[in-house]
């Protein structure tokens, strides 16, 4: 099949995610994946190939991010970068762009990843060229809108496009509960799990990668790996590290990732007195994720459960759990709507404290952490493996081509 994936964020630049391990795994059964995305900046001296449509250029990039030979063909046109009318800018130009790559690449089948900059447009498309359409559900995305005066008008926009797709695909129950309550027909909302590579992601050794945050052997390594939200949850859990090294001296949690809150955790842990007990290495290369998962003894994810986090699966559990790492969180209803607890890798807390003494728990306990983390192995390779999830989208695809 050909296959238009159509994004609303950067896929050269986002942090590698679903959208760029379903794209990249379904080219590798034997598909072709075109993509367009936002390109949030322009790069000078690009070397990407040319495509005009209509006296426009576009750039054309033959990109993988996730998996080596995963290859896609992005497509991007050239948008105006003037502060406040890029993304507007970027929903014009896509409708001339999105309805030729239908027509002359001969697209079989789209996914749909976006609403606001360029759903209405691609749902406009398919329809009037016959192609099917699938929406892929990751976020509430009304809840993740900045500004409250654009809130209603994304639901606006969410309920046309989920009641128009012909399938839309969640990553938990809880997010199909969403869309069915924005107009999405029940009958076609299904879920399709996170995504993980688990010959990529899976226990090994990753000692070698502390030396140079200062971590020994000798240390118990708690793991935090992502964007850092203001919703993160890291203020409270660093709040009780004192508690977590009371019971084991030798601990300290490594924070792999970076964001909008870096500046307020650094000064927390300057003032807490954690500067060598808390390590924040900022964005490290997605090569490298599976060594420092396998760095650590245990795994966290403490988003405290809000509109934004509630029905979500974070990206990072599945990795975390992949690495056979046990997982310790908050029980956020998306993730507790697919994994029912220990035997399947994930021990719910239910505030900081007892985040803290679950944390002290396994990191005192070896049979523990390897029975949990077992455990969450098996659970990944089964439901969030991208070969199978990316089988069971190809399934689904065809089965909406055939029809």
């Amino acid at each position: 099949m050909n296959l238009l994936f159509i994004f609303e964020v950067d896929y050269t630049k986002k942090v590698v995610y679903d959208m760029h391990l379903l794209a990249e795994s379904i080219s590798l059964l034997g598909h072709k994946v075109y993509a367009i995305d936002y390109e949030e900046w322009v790069a000078k001296g690009s070397d990407s190939n040319r495509w005009m449509i209509g006296g426009k250029h576009y750039k054309i990039l033959i990109v993988s991010r996730a998996l080596e030979s995963g290859k896609i063909v992005l497509i991007r046109p050239h948008i105006n970068k003037v502060a406040r009318l890029d993304r507007l800018s970027a929903s014009v130009m896509q409708i001339g762009l999105i309805n030729h790559i239908i027509k002359t690449r001969h697209i079989d089948a789209i996914v749909l990843y976006s609403v606001p900059t360029n759903g209405l447009q691609t749902v406009r498309w398919a329809k009037k060229h016959g192609v099917p359409i699938v929406f892929r559900s990751i976020d509430s995305l009304s809840q993740l809108t900045p500004h409250k005066v654009l809130k209603p008008i994304t639901k606006m926009m969410e309920r046309y496009v989920y009641s128009r797709v012909d399938r839309v695909l969640t990553l938990t129950p809880k997010l199909s509960e969403y869309v069915i309550g924005l107009g999405a027909k029940p009958d076609r909302v299904e879920v399709l799990p996170m995504t993980v590579d688990t010959e990529m992601f899976k226990p090994s050794d990753g000692s070698d990668i502390g030396e140079k945050w200062g971590i020994t052997d000798n240390n118990k390594v708690i793991l935090f790996m992502g964007t850092l939200f203001k919703f993160s949850g890291l203020v409270g859990f660093i709040s009780v590290m004192h508690e977590i090294l009371w019971h084991v001296p030798n601990a300290k949690l490594l924070i792999v990732g970076d964001g909008e809150q870096r500046v307020e955790l650094e000064r927390i842990i300057e003032t807490k007195g954690l500067t060598d007990k808390v390590v924040i290495t900022g964005f490290q290369p997605y090569s490298d994720m599976p060594r420092y998962i396998n760095l650590a003894d245990v795994c966290t994810s403490p988003f405290a459960g809000n509109d934004t986090t509630k029905d979500i699966f974070p990206g990072k559990i599945a990795q975390y759990l992949a690495c056979g790492k046990p997982v310790v969180m908050r029980p956020l209803p998306g993730v507790v709507s697919m994994i029912s607890g220990e035997e399947q890798g994930v021990v719910y807390t239910d505030d900081d404290m007892d985040m803290a003494m679950q944390v002290v728990s396994l990191l005192k306990s070896t049979y523990r952490r390897e029975a949990v983390g077992a455990g969450g192995r098996e659970y990944a390779c089964k439901v969030h493996d991208c070969v199978k999830v990316s089988k069971r989208l190809e399934t689904i695809l065809g089965g909406l081509v055939e029809h």
